[in-house]
């Protein structure tokens, strides 16, 4: 959301912006006004939207771009054009007839919908996931990718040598920057350098990212006997990210679907593709529309450590291909993805 509004404002739209948490030090440097909320959070969203509404009364609103379903939810009575992103991480497929929770929260999803004027679905996946999961008008569901950030401008020398230092005896490297829990398929990544240890007695597998599932990824990789092998870095910054992933060989994120959750996009290939990185992921969710499967990267079988290693393999041990992938993976976000493109997207819908 603060790349869509970075590029809104670049296009000279008056803007404002309803944000949660303490106001921020660099709210002010803005060119563009932003309201911080930080009560409880069901109080926040009734806040947001009474603010909102008042909002719309003294002025004209060309547009409300929403996060979520859960930020349209109060906003029955606002007249103007609401269009909200979906996720798909959000919708739930089947539901459960004895789950009272899970069908109250279905009905509010439909009710903020309908609300809405237009349904922006982050992937082809998420798009078929609504219309199979929920009564929603087909017309009113339209798919845009979300734009990628880039922080290349803010790399410090300091970063860069630390970052470097890091990886400088190992090759080739490969990275996961992933929230860590069981559905982004860590554990495939980990099998598989146990497998390839052997041809590649240098590989180092950097996990950045943190999350409920860090104890479990370690364990495994201890049991393994690959812990040497593998680097955990834990939340990085944006600076951070981008030295990491131009001096990687290999992006890679196999994630499967856990119950409701699941990949409804997979920003971070784009992210890599947007390095000169070549990616390797699964045919989960919305990630076929992420990887161009043989022109940016290579699709594996969800939950399929025999061809998830055998993909591994082949392009660690083809410098001309992967190469030739992360090109491909770099004209392809270059052209379509940036905000500065993207934000055209977006902005033709008012």
């Amino acid at each position: 959301m603060s790349g869509m509004a970075e590029a809104m404002n670049n296009s000279h739209e008056k803007l404002i912006v309803l944000a949660d948490g303490n106001i921020h030090p660099d709210d002010k440097k803005k060119s563009y006004q932003i309201i911080r909320f930080n009560a409880w959070k069901p109080i926040r969203r009734i806040q947001k939207a009474i603010y909102l509404k008042n909002i719309c009364k003294k002025n004209k609103v060309k547009a409300i771009f929403a996060d979520s379903w859960k930020s349209t939810e109060y906003l029955g009575s606002i007249k103007e054009k609401i269009l909200v992103l979906a996720h798909g991480t959000e919708i739930q497929k089947n539901i459960d007839l004895f789950n009272l929770r899970k069908i109250i929260k279905q009905k509010r999803i439909v009710n903020s919908y309908n609300n809405a004027s237009k349904i922006i679905a982050n992937s082809a996946y998420t798009k078929e996931l609504i219309l199979s999961s929920l009564k929603i008008n087909k017309n009113k569901i339209i798919i845009i990718h979300p734009g990628i950030d880039v922080y290349e401008e803010f790399i410090t020398e300091p970063v860069r040598t630390k970052i470097l230092k890091l990886i400088k005896n190992f090759y080739p490297v490969v990275i996961t920057l992933a929230r860590l829990e069981k559905r982004k398929g860590h554990k495939f990544v980990l099998n598989a350098i146990d497998t390839l240890k052997k041809k590649f007695p240098d590989l180092l597998y950097i996990i950045a990212g943190e999350g409920p599932y860090k104890k479990e990824i370690y364990e495994q990789a201890k049991e393994l006997g690959i812990i040497k092998q593998i680097l955990f870095l834990g939340w990085i910054s944006e600076p951070e990210k981008s030295v990491l992933l131009k001096n990687s060989q290999l992006f890679i994120m196999t994630p499967t679907i856990e119950g409701e959750s699941v990949e409804g996009f997979g920003m971070s290939f784009i992210d890599a593709g947007f390095h000169g990185l070549a990616t390797i992921g699964t045919d989960s969710g919305g990630i076929n529309d992420a990887i161009i499967n043989e022109k940016t990267g290579l699709i594996c079988n969800e939950n399929d450590q025999k061809d998830i290693t055998k993909k591994i393999e082949y392009l660690l041990s083809n410098d001309s291909l992967r190469k030739q992938y992360g090109d491909n993976g770099y004209a392809h976000a270059l052209n379509q993805f940036t905000w500065s493109k993207k934000i055209k997207d977006y902005l033709s819908i008012i």
